[in-house]
Parts: C-alpha cells; structure tokens; sequence
C-alpha cells in the first residue's frame, strides 16, 4: 500500500529512490535547484554510465545549475512548459510529492507525498497509471540544449 511522506521523509525517500535506480530515473520537477547531496547523487550515478532524465519547467536555470547539468554526460534534460506536477521514479518506485528539486523546499517548506512500490500488488495499477503519465509528460518534453 502506498506509503505516506513528510517532508523529512519525502526528501529521504528522493534520495534512496536515486540511489537504487537501475535503468530508468525520471525527475519531474518544475524547478531545479540541486542540494549539494543531490548534486553528488546525480554525479554518482552518472559516473555509472545510466541514463537520467530531468524534467524541468520553469526557464529559470541558474547558470551554475546549468553548468553542473551540461557537466554530466548521462544526464538528458527536457523542458515542459506549464509543468507543475512533481513526481521522482525509478524502475520499481515512483514518489508524487508537492516537493520540488528546489534546495530551499526541502530545507524550509512543509511539503507531503506518497510512495508507491511497483512490487506491491496495491500499488501496481497506481504505479503503471501514473507510468503512463509520466511518458506522455517524457514524450511531449522539449529536449534541452546547453
């Protein structure tokens, strides 16, 4: 059964999901200001050669955002216009939170979210709709170049 999450929770959760990712990792988040441990995270997992996808939706990338983005060969960055949702998966959980990649949200906002594990059989059909949702979100995206 999905599981709920505080904002401590939420950004612990965030964190494991992007630890444990095999293939697939897909970040929604309109806005993008990485924390330091996000940063390392992304930087970890891109030196494993796997493919991570940010979706993003608000123009206002600091330079130095893009300029670590850019810096990461696996990375590929998309641009959604009127993007609002925020959602985190990878191959077997998906996170739908208000919280956004945003290091101030995290650290001053009260921010919930749900969990949902594709393992367990309560959460299957929750897990492949909101799938869906995030390909058609990945599909319509805007590839963004640096």
């Amino acid at each position: 059964m999905a599981k709920f999450l505080n904002t401590k929770k939420a950004v612990s959760a965030i964190e494991d999901l992007i630890k444990d990712a095999g293939q697939t990792l897909i970040l929604i988040s309109p806005y993008l200001k990485l924390s330091k441990d996000f940063r390392e995270l992304l930087t970890y997992r891109n030196s494993k050669d796997k493919i991570t996808t940010v979706i993003f939706g608000k123009q206002e990338l600091k330079p130095d955002e893009m300029k670590f983005l850019e810096s990461l060969r696996f990375v590929i960055l998309k641009y959604k216009d009127e993007l609002h949702a925020k959602c985190y998966l990878n191959d077997e959980k998906m996170i739908i939170t208000s919280l956004n990649l945003y290091d101030f949200s995290m650290a001053n906002n009260k921010e919930m979210g749900v969990l949902i594990e594709k393992s367990n059989p309560n959460d299957l059909e929750l897990f492949e709709e909101a799938f869906k949702e995030v390909g058609y979100i990945n599909q319509t995206s805007e590839r963004h170049t640096f």
